[in-house]
């Protein structure tokens, strides 16, 4: 009888340190969930508001100009894609863990949930409008960079177990951000170069997604 209840507990040790060395299913999610959302829908977006504002206005969609539409739609993607990433978090943690990662990461999703109403906003008055885009515009490049930086923190992170290689593809993908900014300053083929980004970025964001279910 002993024995078999020192099989027992050694059972429940047993599967406690498998849990504990695998992270959970709503953990992978969360981690899939910012990749997608910020490794591609933002950076596409923020290069669409940026690149094309002057050149995608002879058409529209649903009375917006074609620029402004597919932005609203990357941005939107990014932000629910964000929302449901802390929903998964805050479920599985079943709290909130005050580290580094945690509270950069509730900084970013601070800025991510005003910027749609500050994008929505149309004042009246001239100098308004130019404050609020401003505004818009800053608080979106602040929480890219938050939402990168908390990437790279939450690799770090014990409880994720994720392999080192990911730092190395993460700065991948930044690069490939920062590499389109720099041709579209400079390329006249801005519609060739926006698809070169995408399926850059795409490619990045399989293979971050593909390390954080690896483990």
């Amino acid at each position: 009888m002993a024995d078999h209840e020192h099989d027992h507990d050694h059972d429940d040790d047993h599967d406690h340190d498998h849990d504990h060395d695998h992270p959970s299913v709503l953990l992978r999610l969360h981690g899939t969930l910012m990749v997608v959302a910020w490794l591609f829908f933002n950076s596409l977006g923020n290069t669409v508001a940026r690149y094309f504002k002057t050149t995608w206005t002879t058409r529209r969609y649903f009375g917006v100009p074609v620029w402004n539409f597919y932005h609203r739609i990357y941005m939107m993607a990014s932000w629910i894609l964000t929302c449901a990433a802390i929903v998964c978090i805050f479920v599985d943690v079943q709290g909130f863990e005050a580290h580094a990662h945690s509270i950069v990461g509730l900084a970013t999703f601070a800025l991510v949930f005003i910027q749609p109403i500050l994008g929505l906003m149309r004042p009246s008055q001239q100098p308004a409008q130019s404050a609020i885009r401003i505004l818009h515009t800053l608080l979106g490049h602040a929480a890219y960079i938050l939402a990168v930086t908390n990437m790279f923190l939450g690799v770090g992170l014990e409880a994720a177990h994720i392999s080192s290689v990911m730092y190395g593809l993460l700065a991948g993908a930044v690069g490939i951000h920062v590499l389109a900014h720099v041709a579209f300053n400079f390329s006249r083929w801005r519609k060739t170069t926006l698809m070169v980004q995408m399926i850059a970025l795409y490619a990045f964001t399989i293979a971050n997604v593909v390390f954080v279910w690896r483990g």
